[in-house]
């Protein structure tokens, strides 16, 4: 059993680093965070497991006062899928707000993906550095209630943040926008 942090793939470093990373890479350097793996050693997701995740969230070491203010989700799948829409009202309920990455399967419209379909969520979309849309950030509206989303873009075009081992470098997709956003609640937040 791992008993520290650990990232095979480096896409969860990286949105940390993007979130609240020190020495000029995050947008909330001076938040504090904790991090949920929902991924097996694989990278594979299970649906299962994301559902431990966010019951996990509600009371971290089975205590309530540790949860989060604010969830990012760098993830996305099928947008009409709603099974973890009970996961995300119950976060809701209990006012932890949510922001999840619209998803890459633009430009097309209706191309965004859940948990950003979802109304409970705050849905990021990614911009390049001229501010445009960039072609392969999610489009809506919801394909599960017609809401135009994504509600904002946030920078997702060559961002970049920490990697694993001390290492830094550049990625591209609207995993990096929502931290971006998710930086930016926390600030608002702790305003």
């Amino acid at each position: 059993t791992m008993t520290v942090p650990h990232d095979v793939l480096g896409h969860g470093t990286h949105v940390a680093g993007t979130a609240v990373g020190q020495n000029g890479i995050g947008v909330a350097p001076g938040a504090s965070w904790i991090a949920v793996n929902i991924a097996d050693a694989g990278g594979l997701i299970y649906d299962s497991d994301v559902h431990v995740g966010f019951q996990w969230l509600l009371a971290p070491a089975n205590n309530p006062a540790l949860a989060p203010d604010v969830v990012n989700g760098s993830w996305s799948g099928e947008g009409w899928s709603t099974a973890f829409l009970t996961d995300i009202q119950v976060l809701d309920t209990a006012g932890i707000l949510t922001v999840f990455a619209a998803g890459n399967s633009g430009p097309e419209p209706e191309s965004l993906g859940a948990p950003a379909s979802y109304a409970e969520t705050i849905a990021a979309g990614a911009h390049d550095d001229t501010n445009a849309v960039t072609w392969f950030s999610s489009r809506g509206p919801s394909p599960l209630n017609a809401e135009y989303r994504p509600h904002l873009i946030a920078p997702g075009a060559r961002i970049y943040s920490s990697l694993p081992n001390g290492n830094y470098g550049y990625y591209n997709g609207t995993s990096m926008a929502a931290p971006h956003t998710t930086g930016a609640v926390a600030l608002i937040l702790a305003a």
